[in-house]
């Protein structure tokens, strides 16, 4: 004899059947390391996450560049595409060249400073930071390459050079040794590199305002055009 059965046991085998397959379903999208591990807690986020933006691709701008060159960043660290602007915009400002009324003495056994005269000495690419009271040199930091190989060396495009007492040392003078006898030296190679992104950044500019005023002057003719035949 067939004993009585409540309603709900006909859907009991489909119900382990449901849990089963859901259990399956969230075990599937779960990581590895917690597959299969009831004692981890499934915490789901209220929100997305997001992707970290690169700062790399990011536009820069003049205001963001740093003049002081104890602080700002490697040339090389910046996006490629974006260099030749930069080298431009340190350029149309010219060396960082502090005066200051007094320059801080080295820790040396005979203490030296910087001294302002230098500038006039080296006025084209000599620079100076009071954030660390080192030398730096314009032209070989815009064009460096890591690992400095290139132009310039790692003392006066990052480090900063501070050895004071060797450069007033006649030929043995180290802004005299960085710059080099040879036309083809790092330095001068950097300085010949600089002007000839400067001479290239004003053709450009010429070219666009010639062809800016081509531009106006054909327009002025095709409205005088217009107008005649109008009339």
């Amino acid at each position: 004899m067939i004993k009585n059965k409540r309603i709900d046991s006909f859907f009991k085998s489909d119900k382990r059947e449901a849990t089963r397959e859901d259990e399956n379903r969230i075990n599937s999208t779960l990581p590895d390391i917690l597959k299969h591990d009831t004692n981890v807690p499934i915490v789901q986020s209220e929100e997305p996450l997001l992707k970290v933006q690169k700062i790399i691709g990011e536009e820069f701008h003049i205001n963001s560049l740093e003049r002081d060159p104890g602080k700002r960043l490697q040339i090389w660290e910046y996006p490629m595409s974006q260099r030749d602007e930069i080298r431009i915009v340190y350029l149309k400002w010219g060396p960082y060249q502090m005066q200051l009324e007094n320059y801080p003495y080295s820790k040396e056994k005979h203490p030296r400073r910087f001294q302002s005269s230098w500038f006039k000495m080296f006025p084209s690419w000599l620079e100076y930071s009071p954030t660390n009271d080192g030398a730096y040199c314009l032209a070989c930091y815009l064009f460096s390459s890591k690992p400095y190989g290139r132009f310039g060396s790692y003392v006066f495009t990052k480090q900063g050079f501070r050895s004071w007492r060797k450069v007033n040392a006649g030929k043995r003078c180290t802004f005299l040794n960085h710059i080099g006898d040879s036309p083809c030296s790092p330095h001068n190679s950097a300085m010949k590199a600089c002007e000839d992104l400067l001479n290239q950044s004003m053709l450009i500019n010429n070219i666009i305002n010639i062809q800016s005023s081509e531009q106006v002057c054909k327009n002025r003719l095709r409205l005088k055009t217009s107008i005649d035949t109008i009339r």
